[in-house]
């Protein structure tokens, strides 16, 4: 069985995402069974309030980082030499999107840090069952501290402010994050 070079690359670039050497959705500061890490910026001694003005502005960087995403992709579809295709896959990380989204947000470097918490909380509730996303995980194998964790309600985790504007824009936030997740899990 001979495989297309197309084939070839997306299987790398499963190795490359498990291996954590992409900047792909399922690397965001997320150990193997799903928990963030001490002291990461989505862990709870590390929440930054934001307000739903901030809210509104991450959602304008993501557009972005959904926008750039796309547009790798296509490229990589389209590139003539492995050189090209590397480039245009390398395109979709989020250490290539997150500084453009960053700048469309206005936001500056507190975009990284708010887009880090958002999507730690919207990750569990996905786990949780609580919204739609691409997000799973087989509770048998997960480690005490994740089912200690799916256990509790993330928004909790967050400042009061910061809890009721994420609910108050939960359903737009959570289609646009699981979009941009689909599309960064092995390539889209």
């Amino acid at each position: 069985m001979r495989l297309r070079p197309r084939t070839l690359l997306t299987c790398a670039l499963v190795v490359v995402a498990a291996c954590g050497g992409g900047g792909d959705a399922s690397s965001e500061s997320t150990s193997a069974d799903g928990a963030a890490p001490q002291g990461a910026p989505g862990s709870a001694g590390a929440v930054a309030d934001f307000t739903a003005e901030d809210l509104a502005a991450y959602e304008r960087g993501l557009a972005r980082e959904i926008e750039l995403v796309k547009a790798a992709q296509a490229a990589s579809f389209t590139a003539s030499t492995p050189e090209a295709r590397g480039a245009a896959m390398q395109a979709q990380f989020e250490t290539a999107t997150m500084p453009e989204g960053a700048k469309v947000s206005g936001l500056g470097e507190r975009y990284e840090g708010i887009r880090e918490v958002v999507h730690t909380t919207l990750r569990t509730l996905d786990m949780q069952g609580k919204i739609d996303g691409p997000v799973s995980i087989d509770t048998a194998r997960a480690s005490a501290e994740t089912k200690a964790r799916l256990a509790k309600d993330p928004m909790a985790e967050l400042p009061a402010g910061a809890a009721a504007a994420l609910r108050a824009r939960l359903d737009v936030i959570a289609a646009q994050w699981a979009e941009y997740t689909r599309l960064t899990a092995v390539g889209g």
